[in-house]
This record gives structure tokens, C-alpha cells and sequence, in this order.
């Protein structure tokens, strides 16, 4: 027990973290500097091979950066799983969110041409969708988070029983940790299996960058919380818990269908499941006040 413990210990720490987000921002900067050069070797000699799959517009490279830090959101996501299934659900959220939003920077770098943007309506429709639910999402977050600060603490659990639930709860995130890295190596694998098949049998790109990685993660993440939510039954039993942990689980499978859904219906997807989240912690705080006020009325009389 000790040993897990301390391993999520000097990964959560706070000198660990900053250097892993100096880090990140690096290579944001690296790649976003790599890909600008890529895209104007591109556009200077066209007739290259290799290069023709990249996009001639410099607004692509906006996308590259903003993968690297979803990549470190997803590292601190795994970091907030033991602290609460809230703040894990909330850090869910924001990725989702920052995904769509990426795929903004996506779309405009779609425009052929900036002058004759009425002839380019599907584009227009694409990018109008994924700034719209994109802004959506932003809010609902907000809201998420206001919900869960008026949510009132009600021990329930012994001091013992809440050091048994955070330790399995770290193991989860230390399982999740590794799942990530692997997850990460394979992304890349494949990525560069790509490229090399188009160089040398110059087989088209298969592969969605979009949701590269994050399809298979999110898969990962509903069997992670489906294990807490079960787990919970063995620490508390009350009807509001239980009923808020199977309102997240039902969140995050929604979350993981949007991923899959068609472009101009996934972040609108991905907003109903922040709309469950939202309402399954209303629910659970309604509940919860009306149990603390039944508590102090049994203990004044």
C-alpha cells in the first residue's frame, strides 16, 4: 500500500507537475515552430511528395500546439481521479470541450480562399457548429462548477474507510497512467506507420488526427469509472451518491459517443452529457441538503 502511494504521491506533486507543464509548453512551441516551417516548405515546393498532404494554410499549425496540451490535460485528469469524482468529471469536461474547440482552428484553416467565403458554405456550417457547441461547452463547465461548490460535505465515511477509498482510487489512476502512456506510444506508432506507407506505397491517410488517441482513452475511461462507481458501494450506500456516480457514468459514456459522432454533431453530443453531469450533481446536492436538514431536526429533538 505504501509503495502505490507514495509513486501517486511524486507524480501528483506540485514541483513534478510544473516541470511536466514546462515541458509541454515546449514542445507546443517546438512543434507549432516545426509545423509553420513544414507548411512553408510546402508552399514553396509543392511538387515535393512528402509534403503534399500538409495543408498550404499557416492556420493549420494552430492545431498542433493545442494537441500537446490536451495530451498534459489528460495527465492531470488521471491525477484528479482520487481526489474526487466530481473534480475527475469536471477535468473530463474541460478536455472535451478544449477538443472542440481545437476543432475550430481545424476548420478555418479549411478556407481556400478568405475572399469568397460565401461560395464556401459547408465549411462556414462546420465552423459555425463546432464555435457554437464549442462556447456551449465553456458555459456548461462553468455551471458544472458552480453546482459543485454548492455542494455541502456530509461525512458519511470513517477516517479509515476514506484512506481505503482514496488508496483504490490511486491504484486506478496509476492503472490509468500506464494506459495513457501506451495509449500515447501506439498514437504515434500509427501516426508514423502512415506516413511511411504514404511515402512508400503512397497509400492515402486513414487515421483521424481529431481523435486520434482520445477515442480509445475515453473507452477506458467509462470502464475506470464504472469500477469506482461500484467500488463506492462498498464505502457508502446512500441513494444521492450513488445516483450522482451512475449520472457521471452515464456522462462519460456520452462523452465517448460524441468522439465518434459525425463533426457537426459531436460537440452538441458532447454537450448533453455535461447537461447529465449538471443535473446529477443538482440532484445529488438537493438531496443532500435535505438530508443534513433532517439530521439537525433529529438532533435537536
Amino acid at each position: 500500500m505504501i509503495t502505490h502511494t507514495r509513486l501517486y504521491k511524486a507524480l501528483s506533486d506540485e514541483s513534478v507537475k510544473s516541470q511536466i507543464e514546462k515541458w509541454t509548453v515546449y514542445f507546443a512551441f517546438f512543434f507549432f515552430l516545426t509545423h509553420l516551417a513544414l507548411i512553408a516548405l510546402r508552399n514553396t515546393f509543392p511538387e515535393v511528395v512528402l509534403l503534399q498532404p500538409l495543408s498550404a494554410n499557416y492556420l493549420n499549425a494552430l492545431y498542433t500546439p493545442f494537441s500537446i496540451i490536451l495530451v498534459y490535460e489528460v495527465y492531470l485528469l488521471i491525477l484528479a481521479l482520487p481526489l474526487s469524482f466530481s473534480k475527475s468529471m469536471r477535468k473530463q469536461y474541460e478536455i472535451i470541450s478544449l477538443i472542440v474547440i481545437r476543432n475550430v482552428f481545424k476548420d478555418i484553416s479549411m478556407f481556400d480562399d478568405f475572399d469568397q467565403l460565401a461560395g464556401q458554405k459547408d465549411v462556414i456550417i462546420q465552423l459555425a457548429s463546432d464555435l457554437g457547441s464549442g462556447l456551449l461547452l465553456f458555459f456548461l463547465v462553468g455551471v458544472f462548477y458552480h453546482v459543485s461548490l454548492r455542494r455541502k460535505t456530509m461525512n458519511l465515511l470513517t477516517d479509515d474507510q476514506i484512506k481505503r477509498f482514496v488508496y483504490l482510487k490511486e491504484r486506478v489512476a496509476l492503472i490509468l497512467l500506464f494506459i495513457f502512456i501506451t495509449l500515447t506510444l501506439i498514437s504515434v506508432w500509427d501516426f508514423v506507420d502512415e506516413v511511411y506507407r504514404f511515402i512508400v506505397y503512397e497509400e492515402p491517410f486513414s487515421i483521424d488526427l481529431g481523435v486520434i488517441f482520445f477515442v480509445e482513452f475515453y473507452t477506458v475511461m467509462i470502464f475506470s469509472d464504472v469500477f469506482i462507481f461500484i467500488a463506492s458501494f462498498m464505502f457508502s450506500q446512500t441513494y444521492s451518491g450513488l445516483l450522482r456516480n451512475a449520472g457521471f457514468v452515464c456522462s462519460t459514456v456520452i462523452l465517448r459517443i460524441s468522439l465518434s459522432a459525425e463533426p457537426q454533431y459531436s460537440g452538441w453530443i458532447a454537450a448533453i452529457a455535461l447537461i447529465t453531469g449538471i443535473l446529477a450533481q443538482l440532484i445529488y446536492v438537493y438531496f443532500t441538503n435535505l438530508d443534513m436538514k433532517q439530521r439537525e431536526q433529529e438532533s435537536s429533538e
